[in-house]
């Protein structure tokens, strides 16, 4: 009797065990470490965004409970300075969990964006510590990477050729690939946005000149509506052999000697550089950024204008002149110093 007595015991002490076990494995409250997780989600971290931010997303996702606890664990994995912008399925867990899975994992995708107006070392940047910067100059020269049909128009120059590159958020995939495929689908759509807008016995040259011009309207041109106009003036200057006298080339000269410029002097127009277009005529050597599709379009499309000036008010707005006279009343008018 006391024999089976033991035998029920044995069994409902394991029955038991088991009924503890799948419990402990199924229920999230009973499984506070994770031998069976929830099911996987999906998270993006942005470019540029710090981990303080990532934190509070992965708890907003529902990945970890403490955003506290998961950015010690960033910082103390030595990666918290090193996130990866892109798209990572995760599952959640403990905040050491996640961190450990976000440290090993790679971005399914990740988003390269082409802001206007944006530099060839801005956008080399992104791929920092990747080699980014040789990466991104091997996709511009390479031809394949380019529509057919605008490889006749291609500037030698790889930099010159971030100009064909239409500003925009892309999806690629991580990787050394990630450039290429970026200027693959960013000169895609320039040339969907553009090919209609070439007059026709455009050549490589003349590509290349509008495409500066537009470089430097997108800088100096806070409106689209004024673009065109802007143009036509540009134009206008061109023609007569008059300078551009643009206050974005005089910006970007003094950027490259590395002095950040926000409002000029009249000895700031001293500058010694190429880019001075109060110093030099005609068009700077190259362009100055990467033209918006509003930019390239007035660039090709000029307005047809007798206007030779414009100033900028204190709202942004530019006011366009035929003379000089014009010119110096209306910087009288709204305290302009252009």
């Amino acid at each position: 009797m006391r024999k089976r007595r033991n035998i029920d015991l044995i069994v409902i002490y394991i029955v038991t065990c088991l009924m503890a076990a799948w419990l402990f494995l199924l229920l999230p409250a009973a499984n506070p470490y994770g031998l069976r997780r929830p099911e996987a989600v999906t998270v993006t971290i942005e470019p540029g965004q710090k981990a303080a931010a990532v934190a509070d997303e992965f708890v907003r996702s529902g990945l970890v409970k403490s955003p506290e606890r998961f950015l010690k664990w960033m910082t103390k994995l030595g990666f918290d300075r090193k996130l990866k912008p892109g798209s990572y399925t995760l599952r959640p867990g403990t905040a050491k969990q996640v961190a450990e899975e976000l440290r090993d994992a790679k971005p399914l995708l990740s988003e390269a964006r082409i802001l206007p107006g944006a530099l060839f070392e801005e956008i080399a940047s992104s791929w920092e510590g990747e080699g980014g910067e040789k990466l991104f100059r091997d996709a511009l020269a390479d031809d394949a990477n380019f529509p057919s049909a605008l490889r006749v128009f291609l500037p030698k120059e790889a930099e010159d050729r971030f100009l064909f590159l239409s500003p925009d958020t892309y999806a690629v995939t991580s990787g050394d690939s990630a450039p290429g495929q970026l200027v693959r689908s960013a000169a895609r759509r320039w040339w969907i946005r553009h090919e209609g807008d070439i007059p026709p016995a455009a050549t490589s040259a003349d590509l290349r000149e509008w495409g500066v011009i537009a470089s430097i309207i997108q800088k100096e041109a806070l409106f689209d509506n004024e673009r065109p106009l802007m143009a036509g003036v540009f134009e206008n200057r061109l023609k007569k052999n008059m300078p551009l006298q643009s206050c974005a080339t005089v910006v970007y000269a003094w950027k490259q000697k590395g002095v950040k410029r926000t409002s000029l002097t009249y000895d700031d127009l001293k500058i010694e550089s190429p880019y001075n277009t109060y110093k030099y005529g005609g068009l700077p050597p190259g362009h100055i950024g990467v033209p918006s599709e509003s930019s390239w379009k007035a660039a090709l499309q000029p307005q047809q204008t007798d206007k030779l000036f414009f100033v900028a008010d204190k709202d942004g707005h530019h006011v366009f002149s035929k003379t000089y006279g014009e010119h110096l009343a209306a910087q009288r008018r709204i305290g302009g110093s252009k």
